[in-house]
């Protein structure tokens, strides 16, 4: 499924330009003229860990629903999870919210190469675990 690109007044919050939330990438009216090639790239590397995540979260579901029935849903949106989570830990490894975000896994990947526009077209699965760093 192709990512579609949404341009809108509500998400992200202020003071960003873009997010993802796949197969969507949301966009703020307000920040479009800062939306370019290499903001685009960035967001659909994210759209890629998405995709990665979610089929990983939906096959812990699916093992989970055995073990704890409808609770088990809660692992399909695992990239969200992650995210959050390793946010926490970086929060409280550098106590700088914008050392923290910079720090998340994804984000690493994501600014390390939102400037090779050929970037996906050869980037492994779960490429973003190279970025893990205690």
């Amino acid at each position: 499924m192709k990512t579609k690109v949404i341009f809108n007044d509500t998400i992200p919050f202020k003071g960003f330009i873009a997010m993802c939330l796949w197969p969507f990438i949301f966009v703020r009216n307000n920040a479009a003229n800062h939306y370019n090639t290499v903001a685009n790239n960035h967001e659909h590397i994210h759209a890629e860990q998405q995709k990665e995540m979610l089929l990983v979260g939906i096959v812990l579901a699916a093992i989970g629903y055995v073990f704890v029935g409808l609770w088990a849903l809660l692992f399909v949106p695992l990239f969200f999870w992650w995210y959050g989570i390793e946010y926490l830990y970086r929060l409280c490894q550098y106590r700088d919210t914008k050392k923290a975000y910079r720090n998340i896994s994804t984000e690493r990947e994501a600014y390390a190469n939102e400037k090779d526009l050929i970037y996906l077209t050869n980037r492994r699965r779960f490429a973003w675990t190279k970025y893990l760093h205690i």
